[in-house]
């Protein structure tokens, strides 16, 4: 029997697209989902994301199989003033609260939604990489989480696992978009504001950029 690996899920096309393509291998997954609430700014989204995440955890479980799920949550009263004085982004966290989770349920494997292109689009969009986080940037955040063992859960994403093949042959943002069904694609949501769709933020903007929806957040 093989062992169970842990998902990292937010509700968003990037881990909807990874948990789809391991259960279509049939990998024994459970799934991880965290409520982002590590500062104030970072709360409004929570309502409309967890709409997103269980209406696709659902049609997931309906059309691809069962699969254990759990929910995690951060809530602070850390301003913007002060953000900057304390460590923590989503990368961080995930990496902290499922470094903690496989810990304490013997895990080996888990699981984040980074690809080859999402780089690409991150370099785009932000005029920076964030391959450092998946070279060893989140190594401080794991090593904490498992009290500083000597083997913690290896991080896997489709880019250092696949190497460019099978769910990393996506050549583009848009590529992977469309291996979503249209109904995944109207239920998964990334917007950090406290609509479904802003059309504003860096999460919509790149939707918009790479015709993922149209101005008014409809899935194309």
């Amino acid at each position: 029997m093989s062992e169970t690996e842990l998902v990292l899920f937010s509700g968003g096309p990037d881990s909807t697209t990874l948990l789809k393509h391991l259960l279509q291998e049939n990998k024994k997954v459970r799934v991880l989902y965290i409520e982002m609430g590590w500062a104030l700014r970072t709360q409004p989204r929570i309502k409309f994301q967890n709409v997103a995440a269980n209406n696709v955890l659902n049609y997931l479980k309906d059309k691809y199989g069962n699969f254990e799920y759990s929910q995690a949550s951060i809530l602070t009263t850390l301003d913007e003033e002060n953000e900057d004085k304390y460590f923590g982004t989503d990368h961080q966290w995930c990496a902290f609260f499922g470094s903690t989770f496989c810990n304490n349920y013997n895990i080996k494997r888990m699981w984040a939604g980074n690809y080859t292109y999402t780089d690409l689009v991150v370099q785009k969009r932000d005029g920076k990489s964030e391959d450092y986080l998946y070279n060893g940037g989140l190594d401080m955040w794991m090593k904490a989480a498992t009290k500083f063992l000597t083997d913690p859960p290896k991080y896997c994403t489709p880019k250092s696992e696949y190497k460019g093949t099978g769910i990393d042959s996506f050549k583009n943002k848009k590529e992977a978009w469309d291996s979503l069904e249209m109904d995944l694609k109207k239920m998964v949501r990334s917007c950090v504001s406290d609509k479904w769709f802003c059309g504003n933020c860096p999460k919509c903007w790149t939707a918009k950029e790479y015709n993922l929806r149209d101005s008014m957040g409809n899935p194309l």
